[in-house]
């Protein structure tokens, strides 16, 4: 038995060595060890059995020493020891893929005979190496890893060691074995630095990475007739990662991965040509479920092979190298430095999974996955259905679909993110504060939900067959992450990032490299959000006593696609949204009417309306003779620049925070409601087709061809079903893209479809946004000056990352156009609060403590004020609660505190000016440096509600209004310009922006203390720019009434005064100069000038 135990392990041992024979190694039997000494090993076996890429080859492995223990009398229960001293491993890099790797020497001794006693041995073997040596030659670099105390042992399912026959699960019904592998390793050591060349100057600051223990759990399936590994499961398990990395080795990192990408996509597709693996094939046969081993067997049962990686957490430091000799810009942050830290990171990839299989056997599968899961099945059925159609199109008849292998990575799974704020050394110690962070714990979210989950899928067949794949997709869900939009951050950033691009351009032009990415290959990706939180903070000291710190933008469910699955962004939605759009001649009127101008842009851009009937397909264009049909591997793939992206949020609203009156908690600003937004880009659309005009030309089918496909699929139910139409002719479009009703519609020569211009004269950014309910929003002075602020801020980080932009750009690409950009906006209605100071009253019978506590002062006031609309005071209210108040004054001064703060935050007194909007359109032009804004409103009626409490108007607004049945002819008309396209109006209007604004048939009563009020409401103590404008007011009729306090109770309230604009202009010049002028008699212009906020009143105005 001894001998023949010795022959089995020194068979498999002598399969590593070069010229080494069984004969030449001195074994004891009876002791049962042995030692060999300067052993060169078979670099061909080594990199079968670990089956590297092909990028990558083994030039030479050596080992100084090796001994062997062999316990001959415990062989079922413990293992054979294998020791290694030290392993030298030298490998080097491949520009093209080397010969695919052979069968596995271990697969190949094991295929020989069935798993019995000495593969039991064998298996269980353990091995330990004190040090390895792993060094790599590439290209532009050189790496090196060394691994310290490397031990191979055998564990049971708890990962534990223990008793051999308990480290394997064997289930006689079904044929299969499983076993446990654990990989254990004290200390690797990760070194890379450039290879200096002596015809250009490299200067690379060297990359180190010294993680602390960490180590690999392996299960594998084997068959036991003949010992082939069916299935295997490999996890990596990393303990905490600190690592800090200056902007150098950054670079450094990104330049050595940019160097090795080709090599990689090279030996990929070399990968998916291969023909498959039977060996990975796991068809497990029915097993009794009744059995233990059974189910013990079901419990760590390997479905597939995958691979896996775990991370406990990560800190990642990135810092400023300021004494790089290679920095090629100079930031405007000295010494900045940002903090990454990441808990809970997992990796999972299975590389053979099938197509439309289910996924719940997965290691992480969960909620996320399961999304992801009825998603890309609804890719894959439509992606079948064309298939379908398009066997149908080639040959006439339906054939018989090849299975699709999948290939899905599952990454950077994270429980929770969060990403510092950007630090310098000049700024005083404080705690540090988050830029990017999760919210799970405040929002009592699971803990076991991830705060950021992406997955993508990559289908392809095993044998490289050329037959039509679907696209790749990506799945990506976000769960309460918060942004801080902190500009010191923003601008550091994007100087970072451009030094990395510019860096990478010149490592690129120094090596030769092509650019192999793929930016046209179109990607299916849905982006999933939950509970997502933008923060915009103040940077300037409050000047108001009710001013916020900062604003936020929030959502409670987000869905962003370039697919038409989820509810909310089908083809059907984008068909109604444009016939709400259509309906406004705002959008639709082909004449340069104001607000708009001759140079606008076309809001409804026919590449919309392509995609909502289904006219920029493949199928379509097959159908129309435009591309021939074929069954190869792209012939459903379409271009990113098709793309079409909907972004639908179901409950979008906005809050201030930080105000002292919010006691800590957000104060209202903008009401929930549901927003859509579809974007495209035309510019890249029309670059598209030209290309496909001028390339594939030559390969457009002949006229007759086509004639005899389109009557051929005629003939096909499915196609005709999928391009009938269930609309009437009555309810088409009127812009002339109607969908097809028969399928010889498709190939009229009558141009029913307009023709798209020149990439040239295209927009590059085409935005229509959708706000079909009812919106809400409310506003007091202090929060009326902050936006200003935060506008201002916003503006001057927008020009700083526009400059560096321009100034650090790539220089690669040549001179380009300017970048443009349409987008539209449509709202039915709406209403605008603004919380104003409220109303001087009459005095009642009061408490002294009235003079004290004053609402101008942003103190509530001690009466129970009335909180009906009529904005009138109670006597006996307000009596009342000075009784109360008389009543706690005799308790003490902590009772009157109390009193007050209750009154503050329950019966604070606001004047209440709501302006209800109906029927608003909007769109927004920009092109290069030029800005222009239009907007029409159909209707605006205030209505004013006088005193009210604060408190109960924000719980008791309506959250609905009245939407007018008929199009309505616009009250109100404004156009904005800025840039140096405005500077035909005025020579400051380039800087700073030229107001147009029109007036006309609008009706309204006011308060004559409302319209003070409103005056007082926009004064703002900063130094505001001169803004030039021209306001036109025609066929206006305004009722004033004075409601102000009055000497005696007796007298009568006055006449309200109607005035009447028929025609009137009034032009603000460039030095802030006031002309009022027009074709009529206006006596009375001074009441109005009298209604002026005090600031306006400063220039001089001229009749």
């Amino acid at each position: 038995m001894a001998g023949l135990i010795k022959k089995q392990i020194l068979k498999h041992l002598s399969r590593f060595a070069k010229n080494l024979s069984p004969d030449k190694i001195n074994l004891s039997t009876l002791k049962g060890e042995g030692q060999l000494t300067n052993l060169e090993l078979d670099e061909e076996v080594l990199q079968n059995m670990l089956d590297l890429p092909t990028w990558l080859a083994i030039n030479k492995v050596c080992c100084n020493k090796a001994a062997i223990r062999i316990p001959w009398t415990k062989l079922k229960t413990h293992p054979i020891t294998l020791s290694l001293d030290k392993v030298v491993m030298e490998m080097s890099t491949c520009d093209e893929p080397r010969p695919p790797n052979g069968p596995s020497p271990i697969a190949t001794a094991s295929g020989q005979s069935e798993y019995g006693f000495a593969e039991k041995v064998v298996e269980g073997i353990s091995l330990s190496v004190n040090s390895i040596v792993i060094r790599i030659s590439a290209k532009a670099f050189n790496a090196s890893f060394e691994l310290s105390q490397l031990q191979v042992y055998s564990v049971n399912t708890s990962w534990a060691t223990g008793d051999l026959r308990y480290t394997r699960i064997l289930d006689p019904t079904r044929g299969e074995i499983l076993t446990f592998k654990e990989v254990s390793w004290q200390m690797i050591r990760i070194e890379a630095d450039a290879i200096q060349n002596t015809e250009h100057e490299v200067v690379r600051a060297p990359i180190r990475l010294i993680t602390n223990q960490s180590k690999i759990r392996v299960t594998l399936k084997r068959r036991m007739k003949d010992c082939n590994v069916i299935a295997s499961k490999l996890i990596l398990i990393l303990d905490d990662l600190l690592w800090v990395l200056t902007d150098s080795q950054l670079k450094a990192m990104v330049q050595y991965a940019k160097s090795l990408s080709e090599a990689m996509e090279k030996s990929a597709a070399q990968r998916k040509s291969m023909p498959p693996d039977t060996t990975h094939v796991c068809a497990s046969a029915a097993a009794d479920q009744s059995a233990s081993m059974a189910r013990l067997f079901n419990d760590y049962d390997v479905r597939e092979t995958s691979h896996h990686l775990q991370i406990t957490h990560l800190d990642l430091h990135i810092c400023d190298d300021t004494n790089a000799k290679d920095r090629g810009i100079n930031k405007r942050i000295d010494s900045g430095a940002m903090q990454l830290s990441f808990s809970s990171i997992s990796v999972d990839y299975y590389p053979f999974h099938k197509a439309g299989e289910s996924s719940m056997h997965w290691m992480h599968y969960g909620e996320a996955t399961k999304s992801r899961e009825t998603w890309a099945r609804s890719l894959l059925e439509e992606f079948k259905s064309n298939v379908e159609m398009l066997k149908t199109a080639v040959s006439g008849q339906s054939q018989s679909s090849p299975q699709h292998g999948e290939n899905l990575l599952n990454s950077l799974k994270v429980d929770f993110s969060a990403v510092l704020k950007v630090s310098t050394a000049d700024q005083p110690r404080s705690s540090p504060q988050s830029m990017i962070s999760c919210n799970k714990k405040s929002l009592y979210l699971p803990q076991e939900m991830p705060a950021i989950h992406a997955e993508f899928t990559e289908y392809y067949f095993p044998d490289g067959k050329d037959y039509p794949i679907p696209c790749p997709n990506l799945y990506v869900q976000l769960n309460a992450l918060q942004l801080v939009l902190d500009s010191r951050s923003l601008v550091w950033l994007n100087l970072f990032a451009l030094d990395l691009r510019q860096s990478l351009e010149q490592f690129m032009e120094l090596y030769k490299l092509n650019d192999s990415q793929k930016p046209d290959e179109h990607v299916d990706i849905r982006v999933d959000g939950l509970m997502l939180k933008l923060v915009i903070p103040a940077e300037q000291e409050r000047t108001q006593p009710d001013q916020p710190r900062s604003v936020s933008v929030q959502t409670s469910e987000m869905v962003a696609t370039n697919t038409r699955h989820p509810s909310g962004c089908t083809r059907s939605s984008l068909e109604a949204l444009l016939q709400a759009f259509q309906e406004q001649p705002f959008f639709t009127s082909l004449s340069a009417s104001f607000p708009r101008s001759q140079s606008s842009f076309s809001v409804l851009h026919p590449v919309f309306q392509r995609h909502a009937h289904e006219q920029d397909t493949c199928i379509h264009d097959v159908y129309r003779g435009l591309a021939p049909p074929s069954l190869s591997t792209n012939a459903l793939k379409t271009a990113a620049a098709t793309d079409l992206w909907a972004v639908h949020f179901s409950q979008f609203w906005v809050d201030y925070e930080g105000s002292r009156s919010g006691r800590g908690r957000p104060t209202p600003c903008v009401d929930s409601f549901p927003l859509t937004l579809w974007v495209c880009h035309p510019a890249r659309y029309t670059q598209h087709q030209e290309r496909l005009r001028a390339g594939v030309g030559s390969g457009l089918l002949p006229r007759s061809e086509s004639a005899e496909i389109a009557s051929r699929l005629q003939r096909k139910k499915l196609l005709k079903e999928y391009y009938s139409s269930d609309a009437s002719p009555s309810n088409m479009p009127s812009n002339g893209l109607h969908k097809p009703q028969s399928l010889d519609g498709l190939f009229s020569d009558s141009s029913s479809s307009p023709s798209l211009a020149s990439s040239s004269s295209e927009v590059d950014l085409q935005v229509i946004v959708h706000i079909k309910k009812h919106l809400s929003a409310q506003v007091s002075h202090g929060q009326y000056v902050f936006l200003l602020r935060l506008q201002n801020a916003v503006k001057s980080l927008q020009r700083t990352l526009q400059q560096d932009l321009e100034q650090y750009g790539s220089k690669r690409q040549g001179p380009t156009q300017p970048f443009s950009a349409c987008v539209g906006v449509l709202m039915k209605s709406a209403e605008v609060a603004l919380l104003l100071k409220p109303i001087p009253q009459p005095d009642l019978n009061t408490s002294p403590l009235d003079s004290d506590v004053s609402p101008s002062e942003s103190r509530a006031t001690l009466e129970a004020g009335s909180e009906e609309s009529d904005g009138h005071e109670r006597p006996s209210a307000a009596g009342e609660g000075t009784r109360k108040v008389d009543q706690l004054l005799c308790a003490g001064t902590h009772a009157v505190s109390l009193c007050i703060k209750y009154l503050y935050y329950v019966h604070l007194q606001v004047s209440v000016l709501v302006l209800k909007i109906h029927s608003v359109c909007c769109s927004l032009d920009l092109k290069g440096d030029d800005t222009a804004v239009a907007l029409e409103v159909g209707r605006i009626r205030p209505n004013q509600l006088g005193n009210v409490s604060l408190r109960q108007y924000l719980s008791n607004r309506s959250g609905s209004g009245s939407e007018p049945s008929a199009v309505l002819n616009p009250e109100v008309q404004v156009r904005l310009e800025s840039g140096p396209g405005a500077a035909v109006h005025s020579p400051l209007a380039e800087q700073n922006g030229f107001l147009q604004c029109r007036l006309q048939a609008f009706s309204a009563d006011f308060l004559m203390a409302s319209l003070r009020n409103l005056g007082l409401f926009l004064e703002d103590d900063s130094a505001s720019q001169v803004l030039p404008m021209e306001i036109t007011i025609k066929d206006t009729h305004v009722n004033l009434k004075d409601d102000g306090p009055r000497d005696n109770a007796s007298e009568p309230e006055a006449t309200p005064i109607a005035v009447h604009i028929h025609n009137l202009l009034i032009h603000r010049q460039d030095d802030g100069s006031f002309s009022i002028g027009g074709g009529y008699s206006y006596p009375l212009l001074p009441v109005f000038l009298f209604l002026l906020p005090p600031s306006l009143l400063n220039y001089n105005c001229f009749l």
